[in-house]
């Protein structure tokens, strides 16, 4: 009997131990269900909210249309067929980012890596911003190195954060500015940075420019609405290459964004 007690006595701390531990990883798990419930809950309100206008427009315009057009001219039919093209398209770009948002913060979402020329992929992708970079008069200035650097990357995502952040620089520079892209290895990691001369950013925005649906602007300088993702999904892919990003900036003077991947 007192060997079956002594037995007992063994037991019942791992038991306890075992207890706390699963209290622990169900009380995590369930933090991590109500932030993804706080989370579909503010991605909804802010389909809801960013769409109302834009389906608005172009219900309201096509009844408008379907009823008078027999008195329409050519001119004003062309007028109102812009209109609801430009709600159409507003509509799609908001679903498409939105859609990116959700996929990249899935649990399930993983990255396709190969190795990968980085080298190239920002000389390419500069190639590509210099049409609308030119459109408000920004010079580029590229310093990358003249040897190869292969990384580890998801080709697709990595464009596509790095993508964001020269979009975000072009929207927000100064015509007849200039941008400054430079690509820098050190000893374990790459560090691209680009540097504009646009509005900047107030030190309040600052800390919460990575955070989803915020939006210091709400329409950037070619009256283009901003709806606060494209930095939010930039940071979430950069972070599941295991690297970061930052940002530095002075209000009316410009930005510089830091995007620091691993060289391994």
């Amino acid at each position: 009997m007192a060997k079956k007690e002594k037995n007992t006595d063994k037991y019942i701390p791992e038991l306890e131990e075992r207890i706390i531990d699963l209290s622990l990883r169900l009380k995590s798990k369930s933090n991590e269900l109500n932030a993804a419930i706080e989370t579909n809950s503010k991605i909804l309100g802010k389909l809801t909210h960013n769409l109302k206008n834009p389906v608005g427009v172009i219900f309201s315009f096509s009844e408008m249309m379907l009823e008078d057009l027999e008195d329409y001219s050519i001119e004003k039919l062309g007028k109102h067929i812009q209109i609801i093209k430009n709600s159409a398209t507003f509509s799609l770009a908001f679903l498409d980012t939105v859609s990116k948002y959700t996929r990249v913060q899935s649990p399930n979402f993983t990255l396709k890596t190969e190795q990968v020329n980085y080298v190239e992929l920002v000389k390419s992708l500069i190639n590509d911003f210099r049409a609308k970079a030119s459109e408000k008069n920004i010079g580029l200035e590229v310093n990358v190195p003249a040897k190869d650097i292969f990384l580890t990357l998801d080709r697709n995502e990595i464009s596509q954060a790095l993508s964001a952040v020269l979009n975000n620089a072009i929207r927000y520079s100064n015509e007849n500015s200039n941008m400054t892209i430079t690509v820098e290895e050190l000893k374990n990691t790459v560090e691209t940075t680009i540097t504009d001369q646009g509005i900047g950013i107030s030190e309040e925005d600052l800390p919460h420019i990575f955070e989803e649906f915020y939006v210091v602007n709400t329409y950037s300088e070619d009256k283009q609405k901003c709806i606060g993702l494209e930095l939010a999904i930039a940071k979430k892919i950069v972070e599941l290459h295991k690297g970061r990003i930052a940002a530095e900036s002075t209000l009316d003077k410009g930005s510089s964004f830091k995007i620091i991947l691993p060289n391994n």
